[in-house]
């Protein structure tokens, strides 16, 4: 094995022996020079969870490890992820499966699936969180009046957060000990306007915005003692997006512009980062997303072209953005680094990407 790429300094020959670290073994021959101080660089793994095409307008359930797509699904069944969660070597995801027509909230854990639903009733899981043993999964399925029960799994066990009186899906969830967060919103089959956004912890709904205030919630994170929920709000011309920290809102957008939508939100240090879109003067949606406040435009195409900044996380105070952007013809499921796109759609069928983890190892 050659060294001399990795290490800049060096000690002497020796007799063969295996060095360990971080689980890696490097083997080491009689001919083989050691270095005098030795450290290994970080590797930074990518992953991303959402849909590919299989080239028959059928979508796949992928998610892509440094850009290349491990299927989830093969095609006959459609369905896609929209979670993502790595712990050590293994690898979850929730999302859905098309099973008859029909489908069923479910999540994977490296490849094996595991249905949370019957099929019954349309269903799907929005999210999920691993806290040692235990997986946590949000969703919804659908009741009576055809309007979402509010759902939540903890180990393949269902708990109703709603009782489908009024349509009530999920979007988020997080876990803090032994709290479980789940961002959503409620909204009255009959009246449209009155979507109000909302998140249950421990299965006790919380409130976000007056009643008069069409509003609903996309991403939820827990920092500590803090809890904070991203959505977005009716403002004069359209939404706009906002961030509630332990209740308190926080405007994103101008109230007055042309419009504007959320997907999700992290947390890190005394930031806040909140992602989404933004109408432009065309009128298309534009990945976009929000630190402490400022606006930054994420739109790689020469001309802005319709798309969604659908998660974020931050590592190493880089910031890794999971998403979409339509090339003129097709939606292409992509990640930016610090701002810069790594495609990962092939642009010749629709593709997306819902969820990022960043893992070093």
């Amino acid at each position: 094995m050659n060294f001399t790429k990795k290490y800049k300094s060096y000690l002497l020959v020796i007799s063969a022996l295996t060095i360990t670290s971080n689980g890696t073994s490097l083997a080491a021959n009689d001919t083989t020079t050691l270095p005098k101080t030795i450290g290994f660089s970080k590797v930074t793994d990518v992953y991303v969870a959402g849909y590919s095409n299989d080239g028959k307008y059928n979508y796949v359930a992928t998610y892509w490890k440094n850009g290349k797509p491990v299927y989830l699904t093969d095609g006959v069944h459609q369905g896609k992820a929209k979670g993502i969660v790595v712990v050590g070597n293994d690898v979850y995801l929730s999302g859905e499966v098309n099973q008859n027509r029909q489908s069923v909230a479910t999540y994977w854990k490296n490849g094996i699936a595991v249905s949370l639903t019957d099929g019954n009733n349309k269903a799907s899981a929005t999210g999920i969180a691993v806290v040692g043993k235990d997986i946590y999964v949000s969703g919804y399925e659908a009741g009576k009046n055809l309007s979402y029960v509010a759902m939540c799994w903890k180990n393949g066990v269902p708990m109703r957060l709603s009782d489908g009186s009024l349509h009530e899906p999920t979007t988020a969830i997080a876990v803090s000990g032994n709290n479980v967060y789940v961002a959503g919103f409620e909204q009255d089959t009959q009246n449209l306007s009155s979507t109000k956004a909302k998140y249950w912890k421990n299965g006790r709904a919380v409130l976000l915005a007056p009643a008069d205030k069409e509003a609903s919630a996309s991403g939820i994170a827990v920092v500590g003692n803090d809890v904070y929920v991203a959505g977005q709000q009716r403002g004069k011309f359209g939404f706009m997006v906002k961030y509630w920290k332990n209740g308190k809102e926080t405007d994103l957008s101008d109230i007055e512009g042309l419009g504007a939508s959320s997907r999700a939100i992290v947390a890190v240090g005394n930031d806040v980062y909140v992602t989404g879109a933004k109408k432009s003067s065309d009128y298309n949606l534009v990945p976009a997303y929000w630190k402490n406040g400022k606006e930054i435009i994420l739109s790689s195409e020469t001309r802005k072209r319709s798309g969604f900044a659908e998660a974020i996380t931050v590592s190493n105070k880089i910031v890794y953005i999971a998403g979409e952007e339509n090339n003129g013809q097709y939606d292409v499921a992509k990640y930016w680094e610090n701002g810069n796109a790594i495609y990962l759609g092939d642009g010749k069928h629709n593709s997306a990407a819902y969820a990022i983890a960043v893992i070093e190892r």
